[in-house]
C-alpha cells in the first residue's frame, strides 16, 4: 500500500480512482487504491478481490475504449463517498455479449465507496443497464 493514501480524505481517495480508472484508463491505481479483499456490488454480480475489480473494469472499457466519466455530485460522510457521475462512450467493443455497433451512449449513475485506511473496501455501481443498452 503506498502510505501516502492513507492520510488522504476519503472523498479524495474515491474522486482519484474514478478519475484513474474511466478517464485515464490507468488500470494500475487499483493495485494501490482497492483493498485485496474488495466487496463488488456491480450489475454483473457481486464479486471479491483486486482482480475482481479489474475485470470488471476491463469489461466496461473493452466495450466503450473511450470512455469518459464526469462526477457531478459527490458526497462524502466518515468512511463512505457517493458519486453522482454522467458517462459518455461509443460502444466499440464487445460488452454484455453484443458485438460492437460504434454508436454513442450516454448513461449516469451512482458509486458508492468505503473507505477504510488509504485504500477502498466495498464498492456499489448503480445505473439504468437497459437505458444503456438501448443506446446499443
Amino acid at each position: 500500500m503506498d502510505l501516502r493514501t492513507n492520510h488522504l480524505p476519503s472523498k479524495n481517495i474515491a474522486e482519484e480512482y474514478a478519475n484513474a480508472v474511466w478517464n485515464l484508463k490507468e488500470i494500475d491505481v487499483i493495485d494501490r487504491l482497492i483493498h485485496p479483499d474488495i466487496l463488488i456490488h456491480s450489475l454483473f454480480g457481486d464479486f471479491r478481490g483486486v482482480q475482481a475489480m479489474k475485470n470488471v473494469v476491463q469489461s466496461w472499457l473493452k466495450g466503450f475504449p473511450d470512455l469518459c466519466v464526469s462526477n457531478n455530485i459527490v458526497i462524502s460522510e466518515n468512511d463512505l463517498v457517493s458519486i453522482q457521475w454522467k458517462a459518455k462512450g461509443t460502444h466499440k467493443g464487445e460488452f454484455k455479449g453484443r458485438t460492437p455497433t460504434e454508436k454513442p451512449v450516454s448513461y449516469s449513475g451512482v458509486t458508492i465507496y468505503r473507505i477504510t485506511n488509504g485504500q477502498i473496501v466495498e464498492y456499489w455501481a448503480y445505473l439504468d443497464m437497459q437505458n444503456l443498452l438501448s443506446q446499443i
